[in-house]
């Protein structure tokens, strides 16, 4: 607003100053001669034409600070705009397998009967505080204890997957990641593992480390070509590239 209302200002005193009157030398009487009358005259145009030189200058400054200020609030829109976007679909995309326990769950479906029963009793606690109780905190506890108690369950890479997607949902980014990525390293063989790629290259996109981000994705296609993860990786690496 300051910056609108000196532009204005500075265009009221242009107009003023150029539509007054340059005095006539001729009505200073006799009381000088023709060569003081003229130099007279020439300070008063140098005087305006400097006046002039002046207010251009200043609108010229006014004009390249608001070039710059609009450049610069363009430019942090875009990256709140990309920031809020990534959010979304990170969001989007834990909310949808959190709300779809069957696709969370085959590999508990396929050891379940292996597994002991402290064990599996553990296991399905926990799970039940997100899914039934909405507990995320205390589900966030229960896997964590899950985890130390039972380092070589056939749940692990389940467990250590969820524990992931409740730490992201927390805004621990960084500590999710580390889950995400024990699933991709430890658990070679869990069905689980593409989409620990996929959720790791995502964290590590919104942190900024892109070159990390585009390993991850690319491994997500190298090895899991046409899987749902890889179609998701696909523009992402893309547009990163």
């Amino acid at each position: 607003m300051k910056t609108a209302i000196s532009v204005a200002v500075l265009f009221t005193a242009v107009s003023t100053y150029a539509a007054a009157p340059v005095t006539d030398a001729r009505n200073s009487g006799n009381k000088g001669d023709l060569e003081t009358r003229l130099s007279t005259l020439e300070r008063m145009i140098d005087a305006r034409n400097q006046m002039q030189f002046d207010i251009q200058q200043q609108l010229n400054q006014l004009q390249r600070e608001m070039n710059t200020l609009t450049g610069s609030m363009e430019r942090q829109n875009h990256k709140i705009e990309q920031i809020q976007t990534r959010q979304r679909e990170l969001y989007q995309e834990i909310d949808n397998k959190l709300s779809q326990p069957a696709v969370v769950e085959p590999v508990a479906a396929a050891t379940e009967s292996t597994a002991p029963v402290n064990e599996k009793s553990a296991y399905e606690d926990a799970v039940k505080l997100v899914l039934q109780d909405k507990q995320y905190d205390q589900a966030i506890v229960a896997f964590q204890g899950f985890i130390s108690t039972y380092p070589d369950s056939s749940y692990g890479a389940n467990a250590h997957y969820w524990l992931g997607q409740l730490l992201f949902n927390a805004e621990q980014r960084e500590a999710a990641k580390k889950e995400f990525d024990i699933v991709a390293r430890k658990y070679p063989d869990s069905n689980k593992r593409g989409e620990a790629l996929l959720k790791s290259g995502i964290i590590a996109e919104y942190l900024g480390n892109k070159a990390e981000a585009i390993s991850l994705y690319d491994q997500v296609l190298s090895d899991y070509p046409g899987s749902s993860s890889a179609k998701l990786a696909e523009p992402r690496v893309s547009a990163l590239k």
